[in-house]
């Protein structure tokens, strides 16, 4: 048998009591009222008032069991002897307008961590669009009261939202893995208003981790000329293995068929790590450079590379750049030639890496919470509902049932 103690204990109700429950349609009605000694004016808080009429609201609860609980109200209208003035008791468990309690609301919030929303308007018994409605609410709530006065490093992408290069900008807070910006778009026009926004903030800002892109670049240095720009070892080494497909490709038009017989089919393994290949497949290596002189330089120069993150100071870090792109060019392939020129261009950003040493990998990885968010929602027509959720992402768990 429920009690007043019950109300409070489970649904955190103060100043009410239990007047009575019922069942019917296997839902459980829970009727309450206001204790007498709460009541007051709900204009002046004075308690010298009389009852003058009487209202009832029902109100989703969270549920109890499997069964669907509501709350029946049973209120008054309140005549008060002080401002004269005839108002209608406050609701206190929920807010204006809306037909569930605010316990309801923060249930459905915390299964949203956990559960996609569709899931979510099943288990529980109501309608999607509610179900989204009390999340968006919820999310646009906390949003408000974000900061950016305490921001200090920031890792700045873009990602596909939809086939045909349709992509969006995705600014983190590499110190609290929260998304700070989301917009469609991947050029400078798409991140300087958030930019400037950052600016008004007076964001203690010490550097930006992003690829080398000249639009995000360009935009970060009109707004912020003398924050420093790392560019990590991630899209480096991607561009580099870009230049060595490229290479490859123009090597295998020149071979013989029995070159090409070695060469067809290396793709991914000259994308590899050294330290990750196989023994069938560094014996396959071993046969590349036995056939292809030119092509297994190429690898080997990519591997060089990834040495120069590991230096202590920017200083032996330059020296060693020098003497790669040294080697770079001297191989004649033009591929290699126009990344060198490249990395020439973006110099003081490869160099602030050893000042800062951060890097947009905790972003990329992010990108694989935003796939899942897209296949378990069987994508978004609300693009302004799908960057409100980007903005929590890092919060977000999901787990596979089966």
């Amino acid at each position: 048998m429920a009690t007043t103690s019950f109300l409070f204990h489970a649904f955190g109700l103060r100043n009410y009591r239990l007047v009575s429950t019922t069942y019917n349609q296997g839902k459980t009605f829970f009727h309450i009222a206001l204790k007498d000694s709460k009541r007051r004016c709900a204009a002046c808080h004075s308690r010298k008032i009389a009852k003058a009429g009487t209202f009832t609201r029902m109100l989703r609860e969270i549920p109890v069991g499997r069964r669907k609980t509501y709350l029946v109200l049973h209120g008054h209208r309140q005549q008060c002897h002080v401002c004269k003035k005839l108002c209608q008791e406050p609701i206190e468990m929920a807010d204006p307008l809306k037909r569930y309690t605010r316990c309801f609301a923060r249930y459905i919030v915390e299964l949203a961590q956990h559960m996609a929303l569709l899931h979510i308007a099943v288990f529980v018994g109501i309608s999607w669009d509610l179900v989204k409605q009390i999340f968006t609410r919820n999310l646009e709530k906390r949003l408000k009261r974000r900061k950016l006065s305490s921001v200090r490093y920031l890792a700045i992408d873009e990602f596909s939202v939809k086939k045909g290069h349709r992509y969006m900008t995705i600014v983190m807070d590499l110190e609290t893995g929260a998304v700070l910006h989301a917009c469609l778009g991947k050029d400078a026009k798409s991140l300087l208003p958030f930019l400037w926004k950052l600016k008004r903030a007076q964001a203690p800002l010490q550097a930006f981790a992003v690829d080398m892109a000249r639009a995000y670049y360009k935009a970060i240095k009109t707004v912020f000329p003398q924050v420093d720009i790392v560019h990590d070892p991630y899209h480096v080494v991607c561009l580099l293995n870009r230049a060595i497909d490229q290479v490859r490709k123009q090597l295998y038009k020149t071979l013989t068929q029995k070159g090409r017989a070695i060469v067809r089919g290396i793709r991914f393994l000259l994308l590899t790590g050294l330290e990750k290949l196989k023994p069938s497949q560094l014996d396959r290596l071993t046969l590349i450079m036995e056939a292809n002189q030119p092509l297994y330089q190429a690898y080997l120069l990519k591997e060089d590379l990834r040495r120069f993150w590991d230096f202590s100071h920017a200083q032996q870090a330059a020296s060693f750049l020098a003497d790669w792109l040294e080697q770079a060019v001297n191989t004649g392939l033009k591929p290699l030639i126009r990344f060198a020129l490249t990395l020439i261009d973006h110099l003081d950003g490869l160099l602030c890496y050893f000042n800062h040493r951060i890097s947009t990998g905790p972003l990329e990885g992010l990108n694989n919470k935003i796939k899942t968010l897209k296949r378990q929602a069987y994508g978004f027509r609300d693009m302004d509902f799908f960057i409100l959720r980007l903005r929590f992402i890092h919060e977000s768990t999901y787990a596979v049932t089966g």
